[in-house]
């Protein structure tokens, strides 16, 4: 962990970043960002239903919680403050996959992963396990479109 005046110091520019990416959203999506002393968070709910909806909360204890559809994930540690604009960017263009994980034998939903292409070779990625790992697994992937048509 940083030190808690470094940590504010990155954030701040960082959310300026951040802010500045979904100020351009506003005419394809609803914006709401809130401000306290513990947290900085926004939700975006794109007009487009095939877009992918999300709210991204990073807490002063220098954590952030991300909610890509109807997946959240909580509690992950701040490590890379570049993570957030790119994360945003990334969303607004469609690069968001959600990955169903089958069971191949009895097509029973034992996972599913959400997957943001931030640029080659880096991705952010949150899983779900419903059910143990099984040995042979089917994997569907629905791709979520860019909020601008």
């Amino acid at each position: 962990m940083l030190p808690d005046d470094v940590f504010r110091d990155r954030l701040e520019h960082t959310l300026q970043d951040v802010e500045a990416a979904v100020a351009k959203m506003v005419d394809f999506a609803a914006v709401d960002v809130s401000v306290s002393q513990r947290y900085w968070r926004v939700v975006v709910l794109p007009f487009f239903a095939a877009a992918c909806p999300f709210d991204l909360m990073i807490r002063a204890d220098q954590k952030y919680s991300l909610k890509l559809a109807n997946e959240t994930f909580e509690d992950r540690p701040v490590e890379r403050f570049e993570l957030f604009p790119r994360l945003v960017r990334a969303i607004e263009a469609g690069q968001v996959e959600k990955i169903s994980k089958l069971d191949a034998m009895t097509d029973a939903l034992v996972a599913i992963e959400m997957r943001v292409s931030l640029e080659p070779g880096w991705n952010w990625h949150g899983e779900r396990r419903l059910a143990a790992a099984t040995p042979s697994e089917e994997w569907r992937t629905h791709r979520y479109l860019p909020y601008r048509r």
